[in-house]
């Protein structure tokens, strides 16, 4: 496993609290057409993570699934400890890929590159990210890495 090396950390509540900025700050431009759950046990609060790990996931949401649509959607943030390892996950109820289910590892995106980078370089092949359709009007993104790196 690759230690922290490159990329800045802090706690999950930070990234939770920068991302609470994003949204009010999007549901102010957005209005009505956007709601938002954020979802953080208070006993993983202190997990560090590299800085800026969820908001390219939570800004593609809003981009490309949510603003589109004339009703605008819901947005759904949440982390949760899953035996030894975190889950982030971010679900939207937006428009959904057009045509066919979105292949994470063929997405060139300049933020998803990012999220990937930054995953490799702190937890090596011990994290993963999916992107996944889950119908016309879901898309669930996630995010698993190790506890203790």
């Amino acid at each position: 496993m690759v230690a922290w090396h490159w990329w800045p950390c802090h706690p999950l509540q930070t990234e939770f609290d920068r991302l609470g900025d994003y949204l009010a700050l999007m549901a102010v431009r957005m209005g009505a057409r956007l709601t938002y759950t954020l979802d953080l046990p208070p006993e993983l609060a202190s997990v560090p993570v590299p800085a800026l790990l969820l908001q390219p996931l939570v800004e593609n949401s809003i981009k490309h699934a949510l603003e589109p649509r004339v009703e605008g959607g819901s947005l759904r943030v949440s982390a949760r400890q899953a035996g030894l390892d975190i889950v982030l996950e971010v679900l939207d109820s937006g428009t959904g890929p057009a045509g066919r289910p979105p292949d994470i590892e063929n997405t060139h995106g300049f933020g998803l590159a990012h999220v990937r980078e930054r995953l490799l370089a702190a937890y090596g092949t011990a994290s993963t990210m999916n992107l996944i359709a889950s119908g016309p009007d879901k898309t669930y993104a996630y995010i698993t890495f190790p506890l203790k790196p």
